[in-house]
């Protein structure tokens, strides 16, 4: 694991010591996370907020400034109004107020609502901004986390579940974010500074305004909470729909040549019933939380109206000229946060669910630690591989022992086959070479070091593997021979190509080195996908090859020119094979027979086992049958 993901207590405390003097420890926006995560066992959308946020402070500080300024514009305006009015009123013989006549503060009313529509735009620039980098921020955060993950972790896991928590739930945050900073600061600001210029213009009636834009504002948020148990199972519901999803069109060729469209439209339509019901509640809060704010509207403005009415009328007629209009004026500019407040608690509640669903991503803690920052690089040749006393059983299923005790040596230049059934362990021979699992007991050494003190990366740049299933990328042909070691030249692809014999058929397709493969290679046979990660393995050149049934897919014919090609590349290097036809086997230095739960049963050349009844000879018997 990578170690600015180093596990703490308290960030702000841990220190380095260099000479006798402490220096605190600086720590990333991801650390911070990372460590709240492990000390809380949770993720708060304010933590994202607040620490991402800190990293790009230009713009979250120019969002508070402006968003707060807005705030005091929108309070000015209603006493800048009710001065237009009161100068412009026939009883008032002087014409103006504090010296100025209506057409100044009309004037000045119009110069206030110029400069909130400059701060209108700057804060929206700036949150949308914000919002796309604090999204940016904790995508990556969760694509490193989930690229950290041993194999292991994968193993129970559905594709399209993890997609929807990278892309669909970060997404969600960001939304969020854009209008939620603004809106947490601006709404309150606005009732306390509307509220205040209220009291300034009529005490009496902001008494009973401030009173009833409260009480709503109390039914509003009552109504608001109610959203996030909701909202959360919502996201718990698509998460699986989406795995789901995902999972199907991952096996589209199995749907096709099984004839089941029909059967996956109904049954897709059946899992998305859940979702529409999970619903229903959100869209009743919605719907109530809306007729209540156009009522507030209407009704406090007819209350307003109706106390200055009945109480002023006759007594102070002036009032209804002057004053009512700008207090009118001033209640639509308090009403307005109690619409930003009917959002902010949805949204909160929206983002708070997604963020719950990437905790479950961020806290869990690869089981394997690829020793990128401290671990010993590797830099030279693979003299001797040893598995030494190795016990393993794989963590997905921990009562099930696959090799009981391995004790062997492989040396440099010599090539190995491992030959068994279904579950005796010969493909985790491989796995614990490339180390996409650790022993159980005892280690795997490489010229007489633990592999896993080895900086994973220098250690795999000398590894190759071939696995029975190749792993094509979308991307062209030159992005998947080049994957690995991209420093490749485009004539450096071509010849590799041309010996693993599939140039002829890349330059058959119309465009050639540049054709887009598809996803998982769907449009390539398997025999072109193997060869394609044949080519893959001849550019790089690696010292230590490991083939699991490198050649399973393809023809005879073309499996005999192939195996050729690598057995060239195998000359000086340690070779580890995976075989399951014998026939691939017939010249490799030693084959290691495994037998489930048993671990070798046999060991020695083709040409001795053949001849001594036991594993291999049964196998060798069957094949030949």
């Amino acid at each position: 694991m990578d170690q600015s993901f180093s596990a703490t207590n308290n960030p702000l405390g841990d220190v380095n010591v260099v000479s006798n003097k402490e220096i605190p420890k600086k720590y990333s926006p991801d650390d911070k996370i990372y460590n709240l995560v492990q000390k809380k066992h949770k993720l708060k959308f304010s933590w994202i907020v607040l620490i991402y946020g800190w990293k790009y402070r230009l713009l979250f500080l120019s969002v508070v400034c402006v968003v707060t300024f807005s705030a005091f514009l929108v309070s000015l305006n209603t006493l800048f109004l009710k001065n237009v009015l009161e100068a412009a009123s026939p009883k008032n013989e002087s014409g103006t107020v504090w010296n100025l006549t209506w057409q100044w503060w009309m004037a000045i009313t119009a110069a206030d609502l110029v400069l909130l529509y400059f701060c209108t735009f700057i804060r929206n620039s700036c949150s949308i901004m914000l919002a796309v980098n604090i999204e940016v921020e904790l995508r990556n955060l969760t694509i490193r986390r989930l690229l950290e993950q041993d194999i292991s972790y994968y193993s129970d896991k559905k594709i399209g579940k993890l997609m929807t928590k990278l892309v669909g739930d970060t997404n969600v945050i960001g939304n969020e974010i854009s209008g939620m900073i603004a809106w947490v600061i601006q709404a309150p600001l606005v009732i306390i500074m509307g509220t205040v210029m209220l009291f300034i213009i009529h005490a009496q009636l902001a008494l009973v305004a401030s009173l009833s834009v409260y009480a709503l504002t109390a039914i509003v948020i009552l109504f608001s909470l109610r959203y996030q148990k909701k909202v959360k199972i919502v996201r718990e519901v698509i998460s699986d729909i989406n795995g789901d999803v995902v999972d199907r069109i991952g096996a589209i060729k199995l749907v096709k040549a099984t004839g089941t469209r029909k059967y996956e439209e109904s049954r897709l339509e059946e899992l998305h019933k859940p979702y529409i019901k999970a619903f229903k509640p959100i869209s009743r809060i919605d719907g109530t939380l809306l007729a209540i704010l156009i009522a507030s509207d209407v009704i406090i403005n007819l209350i307003m109206i109706t106390i200055a009415i009945e109480f002023y009328s006759d007594n102070n007629p002036e009032m209804l000229t002057s004053i009512l209009p700008a207090f009118i004026s001033a209640m639509v500019g308090l009403t307005r946060p109690l619409w930003q407040i009917a959002a902010i608690i949805p949204g909160l509640s929206r983002a708070s669910a997604s963020s719950t669903q990437i905790y479950e991503v961020i806290e869990k803690e690869p089981i394997l630690n690829d020793n990128d920052k401290n671990g010993i690089l590797f830099d030279e040749n693979i003299a001797k591989i040893e598995f030494r006393q190795v016990k393993f059983n794989y963590p997905e299923k921990p009562e099930v022992n696959i090799v009981p005790n391995l004790d062997i040596i492989l040396e440099k230049g010599k090539s190995y086959a491992f030959v068994g059934e279904t579950g005796s362990g010969k493909s985790t021979i491989s796995k614990l070479l490339l180390r996409f699992y650790d022993p159980t007991e005892g280690c795997v050494l490489i010229n007489d070091k633990n592999v896993k003190d080895f900086n994973l990366k220098s250690y795999l740049s000398h590894v190759g593997y071939v696995e029975q299933e190749p792993s094509i990328i979308f991307g062209d042909v030159y992005d998947n021979v080049r994957y690995g070691f991209f420093q490749a030249t485009e004539e450096e692809v071509h010849e590799a190509c041309r010996k693993a014999q599939i140039d002829q058929i890349i330059n058959s397709w119309p465009y050639g080195y540049q054709t887009v493969l598809g996803e998982r290679g769907l449009l390539l046979s398997g025999g072109q996908k193997q060869r394609l990660v044949i080519a893959r393995i001849l550019l790089r050149n690696p010292e230590l090859l490991i083939l699991d049934e490198a050649t399973s897919a393809l023809d005879n014919i073309v499996e005999k020119e192939i195996q050729s090609q690598l057995n060239q590349l195998m000359q000086d290097k340690t070779s580890v094979i995976i075989a399951h036809r014998l026939s691939t086997i017939k010249d490799v230095d030693k084959i290691f027979v495994l037998a489930p739960g048993k671990g070798i049963v046999q060991e020695g050349t083709y040409q001795e086992l053949i001849k001594v009844p036991g594993k291999f000879k049964d196998l060798h018997d069957a094949g030949n049958a």
